[in-house]
Order: C-alpha cells, then sequence, then structure tokens
C-alpha cells in the first residue's frame, strides 16, 4: 500500500507543470512583446532568474516599446496591471492572466540573445 502511494506522488509530482520565476514588478526587468497578447519578462538585477511569458488582456502588444507592471505583491501574478507603451506614447493597460517559464511558440516575435 505505501509503495502505491509513493508512486502515485511520483507520478503527479512528474506531471505539475514547471513553475514559472518570481518576477518582482518594483525591481528592475526587461521586458518586450512575443505577440499580440503575451510578454517576454526577466528580472536584470540581482541573481539571474529564468525569463517568464506574462499572457495578459491587451489586445495588440506588437508595437509596444516599453511595459510596466504593478502589483500588490512581491511576485507579478494573475490580475495585476500591465500597462504597455507604444511608439507615439499611447498606452495600453490591461491584466496579466497567466505567468508560465518561457519556451518560444510558434507565431512569437523572434527575441534577441545568444
Amino acid at each position: 500500500m505505501k509503495l502505491l502511494a509513493a508512486a502515485l506522488a511520483a507520478t503527479s509530482m512528474a506531471a505539475a507543470p514547471p513553475k514559472a520565476s518570481c518576477i518582482d514588478a518594483h525591481l528592475s526587468y526587461a521586458a518586450r512583446p512575443l505577440n499580440h497578447h503575451d510578454v517576454f519578462v526577466q528580472t536584470t538585477i540581482g541573481k539571474p532568474k529564468p525569463p517568464v511569458r506574462i499572457k495578459t488582456s491587451c489586445t495588440y502588444l506588437d508595437p509596444a516599446i516599453g511595459f510596466g507592471f504593478s502589483s500588490p505583491y512581491t511576485c507579478i501574478g494573475l490580475g495585476d496591471t500591465v500597462v504597455a507603451t507604444m511608439n507615439g506614447g499611447h498606452r495600453e493597460s490591461c491584466l496579466v492572466t497567466g505567468v508560465m517559464p518561457y519556451a518560444p511558440q510558434q507565431g512569437d516575435i523572434r527575441q534577441p540573445g545568444p
């Protein structure tokens, strides 16, 4: 019986999706649009952390040149505010609808880097 419980626990842990890094909205970070709705975010200060994909309720992020995040907590999470600044100064404000580890997806804007 104990063996069955251990096997089930190991299976459920293996099936759990990877947890996203904590991105602190109060510290320095780099953010770039990935597509109409998603943003690539990575901390730029302190111990390096893996980047995250932040899904938003925004409607057209492709031309965004800057992002601001507002969170009452340490980590950016569901329901937090995103403000995207577009070329020309127009701003779009929306909400975070998901935070996950960054992995390239088909249709993403190509990211600079190695």
